[in-house]
């Protein structure tokens, strides 16, 4: 049998260049159908604003009703939260709008998800539309044997050479757009995020691994047969002197939480755990399961905290008991939501409104049963359009778009619950 002196037969390399070419049209497949998404998401953005402009009396307030609607009843049916939609409709109309060439350049196959990201991610701020063609013209011609990520830095050179003001001008401007964010992540972690001038988030990244090698240091024994008793990763102390430092102003001993945090805390308590019967987590509200040594800490903190028993059937709330009272019918409404009770949403409570299912004007009673948390976005789009909304029993609603699709909502709390007899499956 022949090689071709790698030790490879020719067989072999054919079947293996086969598995390339499959790999090639079922990668350039999915680039079609993700562009094909893109194209339907933007028409989608662009009937829903035609609608709006025909309105008469249209507000800026109200001036992107019809796109929340049409976004919140694609979510609906996509399982996926209706700002996510509208964002992707958003983002499909910028593309579609000022980068045509290449959705088509997508639509074909040429270029993947991350080849786009990376043109008119650097293409953006492009505002001239010569200047814009002129980048984009470009900028798929040095696509075609990069990688996304090879791409991204000849996209922003591109562009910059495109740019018809300086730096400096544009620098001003994107200061101002500078934030902090917090997004969710798993197993009790957030990720921090801020948007900062270059030069000073360099410039903290290099501070915070200096103070974390002088932590590391000062952790290490005296003598060179002595133990080493820090066992954390330059990453995981550059981390803890961070939030040290926001925190409490100086590093303290393992990035531990101390007094630091003065919280108000919602300890999730279901029935079965009080009477040593279940071992359910702790719970943070608007969040999820936290580590015990965590709740534990912010407890000890905290100068006020919930108690919420929960159900051992469903999980829904049974009873919110505090130790600093307050209205009790708005702890209830707090313990049960967590967050917007519209379909997908997850703004915490805190942010929200208690809004009557029943206008009260129309004889709606202010009880449990007959108020739901809304943020002021869902709030809005209940009384201003085709979408309804009923309380079926225990917390639940029943969501109706106005195509006449059906959604239910459950409350946080039934949702976390997990039947004795459908274990994890470990």
């Amino acid at each position: 049998m022949a090689h071709d002196g790698s030790g490879i037969t020719a067989v072999e390399a054919a079947t293996a260049d086969r598995f390339v070419e499959r790999a090639l049209l079922a990668h350039r497949a999915v680039a079609a159908a993700q562009a094909a998404h893109v194209a339907v998401l933007a028409e989608a953005h662009a009937w829903a604003r035609s609608i709006a402009a025909s309105r008469p009396n249209a507000t800026s307030r109200t001036g992107d009703l019809e796109l929340r609607d049409l976004a919140a009843q694609v979510g609906a049916a996509l399982r996926v939260s209706d700002r996510t939609i509208q964002r992707r409709m958003d983002e499909a109309a910028t593309v579609s709008e000022l980068f045509p060439t290449t959705l088509r350049a997508w639509s074909s196959g040429e270029i993947d998800r991350g080849h786009v990201s990376a043109i008119v991610e650097a293409g953006l701020p492009l505002t001239q539309p010569e200047a814009r063609e002129w980048f984009e013209r470009r900028a798929l011609e040095r696509a075609n044997g990069l990688t996304p990520a090879q791409l991204r830095p000849v996209a922003r050179t591109l562009a910059e050479h495109a740019q018809p003001r300086s730096l400096d001008e544009r620098h001003a401007r994107a200061r101002q757009q500078r934030r902090v964010v917090v997004t969710d992540l798993d197993d009790g972690m957030a990720r921090l995020i801020a948007d900062l001038p270059a030069v000073l988030a360099y410039g903290i990244r290099d501070r915070l691994t200096d103070l974390a090698h002088h932590a590391r240091e000062a952790a290490a024994p005296e003598t060179e047969t002595a133990d080493i008793n820090d066992a954390r990763s330059l990453d995981e102390v550059r981390a803890d002197v961070f939030a040290d430092l926001l925190l409490g102003g100086a590093p303290t001993a393992h990035g531990q939480m101390g007094p630091k945090i003065s919280a108000r805390v919602q300890v999730t308590v279901p029935v079965l755990t009080v009477l040593g019967r279940s071992s359910e987590p702790c719970l943070l509200a608007g969040y999820g399961p936290i580590p015990l040594s965590d709740a534990l800490e912010l407890a000890a903190a905290a100068p006020a905290w919930d108690r919420v028993l929960t159900s051992p059937v469903d999980g829904g709330v049974l009873a919110v008991d505090r130790y600093r009272p307050s209205s009790s019918l708005r702890r209830l409404l707090r313990a049960r939501d967590e967050h917007c009770r519209f379909v997908g949403c997850r703004l915490p409570v805190v942010r929200c409104d208690a809004d009557h299912t029943i206008d009260h004007a129309l004889g709606g009673q202010t009880r449990a049963d007959n108020l739901a948390t809304l943020c002021r976005r869902h709030h809005v789009l209940k009384h201003r359009t085709q979408w309804r909304v009923e309380q079926v029993g225990r917390g639940l609603l029943r969501w109706q778009s106005p195509g006449g699709r059906s959604y239910v909502d459950r409350p946080t709390p039934m949702v976390r619950f997990v039947s004795d007899a459908d274990p994890p499956p470990f």
